[in-house]
């Protein structure tokens, strides 16, 4: 005769359905934090600009297209240097941060622990206190208000974060993985192009997806280092239709349609990278 208290299966069973009901509410507020202001900025985008202002409603009573030809109109040529900028600051932190991961994770050298802790500080740094020293050398090497210019100042930040994530996935690569390649006939060499960058492959697409992340999405350099007459990237024209200290009244609606439209290209990429990024953050 058991003396002790115990749960029964009816009592694991209401508990079990309890933590489901629990963890489905508690995914359904976190869906709908995210879903419901993505929604307002759809509606906005759609809402004409005198109808802002009135009864606020998700459906717009008139929707027009307006906000959208006027973004795309504005944000044409802007896009195209994002995409450039962002495209080529993946492929030089590509160029960079694959051999030099690849150093870090399985050469010895003089000086690694030192180099790699470096590495470690500078992801730790504020860049923003690197703005003035930057414009000023950028100003006098003539690589202010240039595309390289850009694609050069976002290695200062990518570089150092890819080197780390990227690092730790050649580390646990088997060391014999090398060594069996050459054995049936690969060089040193053909033995990391053939072996260990497709084993690598979740990791360099991640950290090539957050280069590209980078390029496209900052404001503070793409702001600072660009004129109105450079290759401005389409980011800092937000702060144009936002009126700038104009005076002007913000056109909302052009606001969220430029939003959605910048927004789209790494989505759009996320997607197709989509299985890479998660078997690159899902290992341990």
């Amino acid at each position: 005769m058991s003396t002790g208290s115990s749960l029964g299966l009816g009592d694991v069973e209401i508990g079990d359905v309890w933590t489901r009901f629990m963890t489905y509410v508690v995914l359904t507020f976190l869906v709908m934090v995210n879903l419901v202001p993505f929604l307002f900025i759809i509606s906005v985008s759609f809402t004409p600009p005198e109808a802002f202002f009135g009864d606020p409603s998700l459906v717009p009573a008139n929707p027009t297209l307006e906000a959208w030809t006027k973004g795309f109109a504005d944000l044409r040529d802007n896009l195209v240097n994002s995409a450039i900028i962002a495209t080529g600051t993946a492929v030089i932190s590509m160029a960079i941060t694959i051999p030099g991961a690849y150093a870090f994770a399985r050469k010895r050298f003089y000086g690694k622990k030192v180099g790699f802790y470096a590495i470690i500080v500078a992801m730790m740094f504020p860049y923003i206190l690197l703005v003035i020293p930057v414009m000023d050398i950028w100003n006098s090497t003539g690589l202010y208000n240039t595309i390289p210019g850009m694609w050069i100042a976002y290695q200062i930040f990518v570089t150092p974060f890819a080197i780390w994530i990227l690092r730790d996935f050649f580390q646990k690569l088997p060391q014999d993985l090398e060594e069996a390649a050459q054995v049936y006939g690969c060089t040193q060499f053909s033995a990391f192009v053939r072996v260990i960058l497709p084993l690598a492959a979740p990791g360099i697409v991640a950290v090539g997806f957050l280069a590209f992340l980078t390029g496209w999405n900052d404001f503070l350099f793409s702001n600072l280092l660009t004129t109105g007459v450079g290759p401005v990237p389409a980011v800092p024209v937000l702060y144009g239709t936002i009126g700038g200290g104009s005076g002007e009244r913000v056109y909302w609606g052009k606001l969220m349609a430029e939003t959605l439209i910048i927004g789209a290209p790494p989505t759009v990429l996320y997607l197709f990278a989509r299985n890479y990024l998660e078997n690159a953050f899902a290992v341990k």
